[in-house]
């Protein structure tokens, strides 16, 4: 979904696309039969904001005894921040993992440490489901240019998910912002991507993803080169803290889960390693002033703490398809701009002008219906219990890169 980076049909901060629908909505076909349910749909399940400072309280707990203060960052399930926490005497800023071979792009950067901390906690929300659970850890295992990442497989093949970060571009058609349009849609970016730096991790409630909880400390944003050894990291410690009594259920945690026959790293510490006991920390309303302040985070967050949305609510901006006027199947799920409207409805391509015969509204619905169909006979890789189907996003671009229709699983 480029088109808002250069590629024509642009966007708006609301998400909506710029270019005339060029022939209809695309609304159902007459005579199609609507197919059965396969999919149970998640409980909707959320943060509320005592669970916030509950889980903001826990990661201080385990800072101080460890003397490391840091910024803990909560997001919900579609990336809002519910709270930035910076700790007296955590560090304002993190260093990007230096290259080996010389620093390009982004690597040797400076940055401010709560960026760090809320792509963390982003990235435990977004790469986990009912399914799998993963961290930043298991991101790392993933991106890295090697797979797995050793100085023993130079020259394997690239992470399954090398490649990810541009899926966070600030262009991107579907991230929303802060502040623009509904508040509280999603999906929201990251602000520098998806992270691979330890101390990341989904948060759960009854078994459903409600968001994630990232910690930064140790002023280094980096990644783990080395999955054979086991690491003593004292961000992911807090982080673990952090998430007492939100915990992913351990069926579906990474390190139950293969890649080409290599087991995923979910953490290299757990809670028997804590110096802290979460479940007694000290309440909120005490380490509040005394202990560090919510930080406000330009773009991110505003300065209060707030609940999260459920995922599924129009609110949250990911919601079933309302019936077979916007897609064909009851599984299906969109995009909406948190006022009941399609973000990505089914439309027409754009691109007459250097087609000729453009996209019409019945050929992209038909293939993406076409194409969710077999998703849902497909079985998930890296879902468990074993035999779980295919849960994926579906969108059809045209030749301009401008979307003409999204649905997801």
């Amino acid at each position: 979904m480029l088109a808002a980076c250069g590629g024509g049909g642009g966007s708006t901060g609301t998400g909506a696309l710029s270019g005339s629908s060029g022939g209809g909505t695309g609304g159902a076909p007459a005579g199609n039969t609507t197919p059965a349910s396969v999919f149970a749909r998640p409980a909707a399940e959320a943060l509320t904001t005592a669970d916030v400072e509950t889980i903001i309280a826990r990661a201080v707990a385990e800072a101080r005894v460890r003397n490391r203060p840091g910024v803990i960052a909560v997001v919900d399930r579609v990336g809002n921040v519910l709270a930035v926490f910076s700790m007296t005497g955590a560090p304002a800023t993190a260093l990007t993992r230096p290259g080996s071979g010389g620093n390009t792009d982004v690597q040797a950067v400076t940055v401010p440490a709560a960026l760090g901390a809320i792509s963390k906690a982003l990235t435990g929300a977004y790469l986990s489901s009912g399914g799998n659970a993963f961290s930043t850890r298991t991101a790392s295992m993933i991106v890295q240019q090697h797979f797995p990442p050793s100085a023993n497989t130079i020259g394997l093949e690239s992470g399954p998910l090398s490649g990810v970060q541009f899926s966070q571009l600030p262009c991107s058609d579907l991230n929303t912002r802060l502040g623009a349009g509904a508040p509280m849609i999603g999906p929201k970016r990251a602000p520098l991507g998806l992270a691979a730096d330890p101390g990341g991790f989904p948060l759960y409630r009854n078994g459903v993803v409600v968001g994630g909880v990232g910690i930064m400390a140790d002023g280094d944003y980096g990644f783990d080169p080395e999955v054979v050894d086991i690491d003593q990291d004292d961000e992911e410690a807090i982080a673990i803290a952090a998430g007492t009594g939100f915990e992913a259920p351990e069926a579906i945690r990474a390190n139950r889960i293969s890649v080409d026959g290599t087991t995923l790293r979910y953490a290299d510490t757990d809670a028997s390693a804590l110096k802290s006991v979460p479940n007694s920390a000290p309440g909120y309303a005490t380490i509040n002033g005394s202990a560090g302040s919510l930080t406000p985070v330009a773009g991110f967050f505003a300065g209060s703490i707030v609940a999260g949305s459920a995922y599924g609510s129009e609110a949250s901006g990911i919601r079933p398809a309302a019936g077979t006027a916007e897609f064909n199947h009851p599984d299906a799920w969109v995009l909406s701009d948190g006022a009941g409207n399609n973000r990505f409805p089914v439309r027409a391509g754009t691109d007459a002008a250097e087609a000729g015969a453009p996209l019409s509204a019945a050929e992209v619905r038909a293939l993406l219906e076409d194409a969710f169909k077999i998703m849902a006979r497909a079985r998930a890789q890296i879902r468990r219990p074993l035999d779980s189907r295919a849960q994926v996003s579906i969108s059809v671009v045209d030749t301009r890169g401008a979307a003409l229709g999204l649905v997801r699983s």
